[in-house]
């Protein structure tokens, strides 16, 4: 064990250098995204995986690029070379991935990067959707969208902020969480109606983990994958009234979900 782990550590440099040199990177690409704590975790770790699959969670790449085209196309000179700069963009975050791993023998790349307010200070999230989508013509979208309680619970048990150069623990109110739920179910909304994009109901996953494992795969083109295996989740353990209060504050775009058959949560 100890011989392979030193053979490997000799023969990586040399890998990344063919690789750079060649750009040899795998042909897909897609982004998990979805409200933090909805899951995206879980499904990254899985795809993570599956031996063709590597991933990137939350690299940042994506949110660094996403506010540099924001802030270049608000010049109009940058913003009349548009493709130009997409096109820069593009070369970057590739760049990113080539230069960060070898990667001979994956076929796609999974970045995961969910929407909050710690790296999307605007919370202009549809924003970001659109602008990768842009970048990244042949990106594949799987969102994640997962019951609001338990979601909400989950982001309220950590702190954000860790991952910044200066870091600043935070954390937020149950409304500030509920909004970003909200926010993140009105992008889920309009999935059904994006191509190259797939919404997962979480709960459809950990209950029917087979099946549901089998149409992500044919989403992304994996062959002969191993299925999800769920695992146990923290219990929610807010009071009546903070549970009250969130249902009160995301059943309107709950009824939106459920009118459109996204309600297996």
């Amino acid at each position: 064990m100890a011989t392979q782990t030193k053979l490997k550590r000799v023969i990586a440099p040399f890998l990344l250098n063919i690789q750079k040199c060649f750009r040899i990177s795998p042909r897909g690409i897609c982004l998990i995204s979805g409200a933090p704590r909805s899951g995206t975790s879980a499904l990254n770790d899985w795809l993570g995986s599956q031996p063709s699959v590597a991933t990137f969670p939350e690299s940042r790449i994506l949110v660094s690029v996403n506010a540099f085209i924001e802030e270049a196309f608000r010049f109009k000179n940058l913003e009349r070379d548009r493709s130009e700069i997409e096109k820069l963009a593009r070369h970057l975050i590739y760049d990113y991935y080539l230069n960060s791993r070898v990667l001979f023998g994956k076929k796609l790349i999974v970045e995961k990067e969910p929407l909050e307010p710690i790296a999307f200070p605007s919370k202009n999230y549809q924003q970001f959707i659109l602008n990768m989508r842009e970048i990244l013509p042949d990106l594949k979208l799987l969102f994640v969208i997962r019951d609001p309680v338990a979601t909400i619970w989950s982001m309220s048990r950590r702190t954000w902020g860790e991952s910044l150069t200066t870091p600043e623990s935070r954390r937020f109110s149950l409304d500030e969480y509920a909004e970003n739920w909200r926010a993140s179910a009105d992008i889920a909304l309009q999935i059904p109606s994006i191509p190259n994009a797939y919404l997962l109901q979480f709960g459809n996953l950990v209950n029917h983990p087979e099946s549901e494992s089998e149409k992500i795969f044919d989403f992304l083109n994996i062959h002969e994958g191993v299925f999800f295996q769920p695992r146990p989740t923290s219990e929610v353990s807010f009071s009546e009234n903070e549970r009250n209060r969130i249902l009160q504050n995301v059943q309107p775009k709950l009824e939106e979900l459920r009118l459109q058959g996204i309600a297996n949560l």
